[in-house]
């Protein structure tokens, strides 16, 4: 059966996050291995080329440290959860290292050729008892586009990709949300035309009353705090760092604040580790008063993001990066 897992926001206090404790994200079962043994090229004049996950390991690899994070992370913010929905808390995320081959690499390797502007990926997972198409997505080559990024990866953290993360082949799209880091991954399509399937039009998509349709795409900047963790009780007049991670979908984090309820204060930012990888941010407070507190954190990035006091309202409840809120309480 298809597996959903959220990671505790203790394990998020690593700068790399473990693969035991990355959430677990999936909408049918995981395939068998022998499934998923290759990966399947097949470019514009039809003509398939093959390459196993031995191919991929000994071709030219690229390692990236990126941030992987459910559209649907902190959907328990909107309130009442849209039907059929995953009611993730904060921890539907991470920061890991993934390692393969580009992308523009093996469509070279293929001879589908690096101009053509469509892509289809498509994973090995079924609903059960089905032979039809599972999951899908699609990118398109442009200047705006991320596929100059992505990796067809066969590592996290230096090993072999575990089946529950998608391994042994997955894609790998750096500073974009995960439904396109389609995981099992077994075949690769050059298109004439932007792909149109269920994952990409129907569902991953930002949708209101009275709005228009907009894909489900770059990460929003956001930060979590991850010590202390809500419902915590602290001791009054003593000091508290509170830790937690800042992330973008490609512009730089460079500013971090928490209000502890005096106002917003700039926390202290750790180096970057990447353009796509989280940065750490610390702050230390003292509780100077009994009772409960709430502390809030916002980031901003290079790119003039910042996150909102409350989140957007959409259909599906994707992309919340609205300012969070952990109450403790001080005795």
């Amino acid at each position: 059966m298809a597996q959903n897992r959220e990671a505790p926001l203790a394990s998020l206090l690593a700068e790399t996050t473990a693969a035991d404790d990355l959430f677990v994200r999936s909408h049918y079962p995981a395939p068998s291995r022998s499934a998923t043994s290759s990966v399947t090229i097949v470019g514009e004049a039809g003509r398939p080329s093959a390459f196993t996950v031995e191919d991929l390991d000994g071709m030219p690899q690229r390692t990236v440290e990126a941030v992987l994070e459910c559209a649907g992370n902190s959907r328990k913010r909107f309130g009442a959860i849209a039907p059929g929905e995953i009611g993730w808390g904060d921890g539907a995320v991470g920061c890991a290292s993934w390692a393969g081959v580009p992308l523009l690499e093996l469509l070279r390797a293929a001879g589908a050729g690096t101009d053509s502007r469509h892509l289809a990926f498509y994973g090995a997972d079924r609903a059960e008892g089905s032979t039809s198409v599972g999951f899908a997505r699609g990118l398109t080559i442009g200047p705006d586009g991320p596929v100059g990024d992505v990796l067809v990866a066969t590592r996290l953290n230096g090993a072999p990709i575990p089946s529950a993360h998608g391994g042994p082949v997955r894609l790998v799209v750096p500073g974009w949300y995960g439904m396109s880091w389609v995981k099992w991954l077994e075949r690769v399509v050059v298109l004439d035309a932007p792909f149109t399937g269920y994952f990409q039009n129907a569902r991953y998509v930002f949708r209101a009353e009275g709005e228009t349709v907009a894909p489900v795409e770059r990460l929003r900047v956001k930060s979590l705090i991850a010590s202390p963790e809500s419902g915590s009780g602290l001791p009054k007049g003593r000091a508290v760092i509170v830790r937690g991670k800042a992330w973008s979908g490609g512009p730089t984090v460079d500013r971090v604040e928490v209000d502890a309820g005096a106002g917003w204060t700039a926390a202290t930012l750790a180096p970057s580790r990447g353009p796509f990888a989280w940065r750490s941010w610390e702050l230390r407070w003292t509780p100077t008063r009994s009772g409960e507190e709430t502390l809030r954190v916002r980031a901003f990035d290079s790119a003039g993001g910042s996150q909102p006091s409350e989140p957007a309202p959409n259909e599906f409840q994707y992309g919340c990066h609205a300012i969070q809120a952990v109450r403790v309480t001080v005795e």
